[in-house]
């Protein structure tokens, strides 16, 4: 990659965030990554089907393995010790059941609760959710079973007791006296939840613990468990652990090498507290360093260092810091540089080409572990918030695994370039990968299968070990986490959610009533099944929408801007450059203005508040002679404006909606410049917009009832939100039938007049909403006690409220009616944080909610709840 890049994106414009400086130049299969990024996923499942065609032998091959394995794996006596019991309860509770989510949700937050009471609250408010008793006996654990009796009499012991009935008075007294008890039995269960998915607490323990299964064959990657620093401290934390564990690492692996050795595996986002695209330079700068000392490190050891995949947002970054590793001279004829795909990214398949081409280019041989994904949930709801056209994952996990299948015949293909590393638990897809591999022509180094500590070992006791033992006789490195329980909770989540899902293979070989037939099917014939039921290939998953229609039936999400993709900072950042010196001019707009009307010698400069040297435009403040002409104009429009139909008053709003969502890049510009927003800011501010416009035009479409329209409305909008807000109230108000009169922030009357001039050319008349810039005390007062205006909505202080307040209260409408005030004011940020919360979590999001709109004052933030 071309390092030596164009500036770009001028930081003026997001004076509060370090932006993107830079662009690469592009190779072909990059392009073929980015192109992918938010690929239908239709045609993505035609390719990769095209690219994963089996003979009739082989697919009989695979099937008979795939049989043998998963029949051996259900038939196995191992139901003893932890691994059993976690597995029976996962089986039992699932996550498509409200226990199973309870016992989840207990998992993941009751061990970090130092205090015994909150330990407590949380026990009764999960537990009492769950209908326990219908799991009575249902296992063949007796474990489980005792589980199920204990979670059942813990929800009636925790329930809150009818004090005026016998049965309540010994239930209360029980609660009293088995509180402690019951926390403990909860606790005990939880603990052992979280110890089977770790190897040990520390890296020693860990080497130590993984002795009895490296003496039957398999090998070890270990991860120093631990999510993504929040500050320096923390990444320096995080650096002394990953060097601390590759000395311990490297000095047990007695000479082995890269491929027979053990091994670690890294986080990024763990080793610098801002590993994201907005932050490239800073990463290059000062994470490369620090990834480049732990990868000289384990030269020195001869052991493989892997770098962990994240989320799809930081894929491509990850990429270009392993571009530069591979090209670093000190690392020369070292074949431990080890990087994670995920197969359920639609980019994958093309992934898997540019890191082929990148190990020729660099003359290396890469470790390439390929894993189905571990975020898949919070991908799909990020694209959905986000507005993304698309999903960067599959909805579907069948067609993850043909995905898997299809990147791993490209990975075998080339075994001069790289040694493929297959993380799978899945009988089916670790059959298919045997036989494609040609196990008669298996030679040490071609290739290993990989698994997590705690989930994968009794599949792979099959595998691993002497062909004349009846293994199949390939290597299998454990995934195995290291850390304390606190350090776990994140990462258990993940294993959880894997294991409970009901999809998962883990989950349903160990359901009896599933036929093995049914798991070991070969997922591309699947898929073909499938499609002639719904008449196409590789249909989405039919409940999960499409992000931009989350809204089905009722509206359509607006459209977002993903600040990590870059063919899409390509286009934004032409924007930049095309409106960088561009000003803009905002005037009195009443139904006799004209542009032509505009006298730049007595209008007043607005400049960027970041950037004072930048005038952004002019403003013409109204004069009294404007206002009372805006205010005769509403009052002679209303009559024909409320007599429209309610759905033609709708589409208009919608009509704009499309208008200012297609002018996206524009008005983040002019946000930007006008109100020191940062681009993130400025996205969410015109999406907000645009999905208030769809949601007045949809809540109207769906009344049946006549509404009866005040008259005309005075619309007060902040600073703090110029679009959002300001379009919100004024899109109410039309859509029911009223005419408008807008008076802006007088700090940012240009985004006002831009977004008046789209409800203008949607088609609504501009004696029916118009706009008066200028300060409250003159404009907004003069506006405020005049007769004509029959309603108000203002947003800012609560001081300026009182005095509207007083205002309206000296009148009545012509029916005798009180004139309504809807004041939105004085807004705080709430954030309630109990013991029971995720550090991390609520750290990021106060620092979000107080520095990332920093200075904008008033109502309309972060009100969340942590527990």
């Amino acid at each position: 990659m071309n390092m030596n890049s164009p500036q770009i994106l001028d930081p003026k414009l997001a004076p509060s965030l370090d932006y993107i400086t830079e662009f690469k130049e592009k190779t072909d299969f990059e392009d073929a990554i980015n192109s992918a990024w938010r690929r239908a996923e239709p045609e993505c499942v035609e390719n990769l089907i095209e690219h994963s065609q089996l003979s009739e032998e082989m697919s009989q091959k695979i099937y008979d393995t795939a049989f043998n394995l998963a029949h051996s794996l259900r038939d196995r006596k191992s139901s003893s010790g932890k691994a059993g019991i976690v597995q029976g309860l996962l089986q039992e509770f699932s996550l498509s059941s409200q226990e199973g989510i309870a016992l989840m949700c207990l998992a993941e937050a009751l061990l970090r609760i130092p205090d015994s009471a909150t330990r407590d609250l949380l026990i009764r408010d999960k537990i009492n959710q769950g209908n326990w008793k219908d799991h009575l006996g249902q296992s063949n654990l007796m474990f489980v079973n005792a589980a199920a009796w204990g979670l059942m009499l813990t929800g009636k012991l925790m329930e809150t007791p009818k004090q005026s009935s016998l049965s309540g008075v010994l239930t209360s007294l029980l609660a009293r006296t088995g509180k402690g008890i019951i926390r403990k039995a909860v606790d005990v269960a939880m603990r052992m939840m979280g110890e089977q998915f770790v190897t040990g607490e520390t890296i020693e323990e860990a080497l130590d613990n993984a002795k009895v299964l490296e003496d039957k064959g398999f090998r070890y990657s270990y991860d120093m468990l631990g999510e993504a620093a929040l500050t320096e401290h923390d990444a320096d934390r995080y650096f002394d652990d990953y060097t601390q564990a590759i000395h311990a690492i490297g000095k047990a692996s007695e000479g082995k090498d890269v491929y027979t050795g053990p091994g670690i595996s890294i986080k990024l986002s763990a080793l610098h507290p801002r590993y994201q695209r907005s932050q490239t330079e800073r990463v290059h700068h000062e994470l490369y360093p620090r990834i480049l000392n732990l990868a000289l490190l384990a030269k020195n050891y001869d052991i493989g260092l892997n770098i962990d995949a994240e989320e799809a947002d930081r894929l491509e970054l990850s990429l270009e810091l392993l571009e530069r590793l591979c090209f670093e001279p000190q690392l020369a004829d070292w074949k431990g540089i080890g990087f994670v795909i995920q197969a359920y990214q639609k980019r994958c398949f093309y992934v898997v080409d540019y890191i082929i081409d990148l190990a020729q280019r660099s003359h290396k041989r890469l470790m390439i572990r390929l894993v189905k994904g571990a975020y898949w949930d919070s991908e799909i709801k990020k694209a959905q918030i986000d507005g993304f056209s698309d999903y960067p994952v599959f909805t579907r996990k069948v067609h993850t695994d043909l995905s898997y299948i299809a990147c791993a015949k490209k990975l075998l293909a080339a075994p001069e370039q790289i040694y493929p590393q297959f993380a799978t638990h899945n009988a089916q897809t670790l059959a298919t990968i045997y036989q494609l591999a040609d196990p008669q022509k298996y030679y040490l180094g071609q290739y290993e299968f990989q698994c997590l500590h705690g989930m994968g070992e009794p599949l792979y006791e099959q595998v691993v070990g002497d062909i004349s033992a009846k293994k199949l006789g390939i290597p299998c490195r454990i995934y195995a986490p290291v850390g304390n329980h606190e350090t776990l909770l994140a990462y258990l989540v993940r294993r959880l959610l894997e294991n409970g899902a009901n999809t998962s293979f883990v989950n349903r070989i160990a359901d009896k009533n599933i036929p093995i037939e049914d798991l070991i099917e070969n997922p591309a014939q699947e898929i073909i099944e499938t499609a002639q039921k719904e008449h196409q290939i590789g249909l989405k998953h039919p409940a999960i929408p499409l992000p931009h229609q989350l809204y089905q039936g009722i509206r359509q999400n607006s459209q977002g801007f993903d600040l990590a993709d870059d063919s899409q900072l390509k286009a934004l950042n032409q924007t930049v450059q095309h409106f960088l010196k561009y000003q803009w001019n905002s005037y009195s707009l009443i139904d006799q203005s004209n542009v032509s009307d505009f006298d730049a010698a007595n209008s007043q400069k607005i400049l960027n508040p970041s950037d004072h040297t930048d005038i952004v435009g002019h403003v013409i403040e109204a004069e009294s002679a404007q206002v009372d002409l805006a205010l005769d104009n509403a009052h002679r429009a209303f009559e024909a404006w409320k007599n429209t139909s309610k759905d033609f008053r709708a589409n208009l709003l919608l009509k704009a909606a499309d208008l200012m969502e297609a002018r996206l890049q524009e008005l983040m510009v002019l946000l930007c410049r006008e109100s020191g927003k940062t681009y993130s800011n400025a996205i969410a501010e015109v999406r907000e917009a645009v999905d208030f416009l769809r949601y007045y035009a949809a809540q109207m479409q769906s009344i049946d009832q006549h509404l009866t329209p005040l008259g005309t409305i005075l619309c007060i909008s902040p600073w703090n939100f110029p679009l959002a807000i300001f379009t919100g109230q004024i899109s109410a108000a039309l859509v029911a039938g009223n005419t408008v009169i807008a008076k802006p922030a007088e700090q940012t009357p240009l985004i006002a007049a831009q977004a008046i001039q789209i409800l203008w050319e949607a088609g609504i008349p501009r004696s029916v909403v118009q706009l008066l810039p200028g300060r409250g005390e003159t404009v907004g007062a003069k506006l405020s006690q005049d007769e004509r205006i029959q309603g108000i909505m203002f947003t800012g202080s609560t001081e300026v409220a009182k005095i509207l307040q007083k205002t309206v209260a000296q009148r009545l409408s012509p029916t005798g009616q009180p004139i309504p005030l809807i004041a939105e004011t004085g807004g705080q940020n709430a954030m309630i944080v109990d013991s029971s919360a995720l550090t991390e979590q609520v750290v990021i999001d106060a620092v979000n909610s107080a520095f990332d709109s920093a200075g904008r004052g008033g109502s309309g933030n972060l009100n969340n709840t942590y527990k």
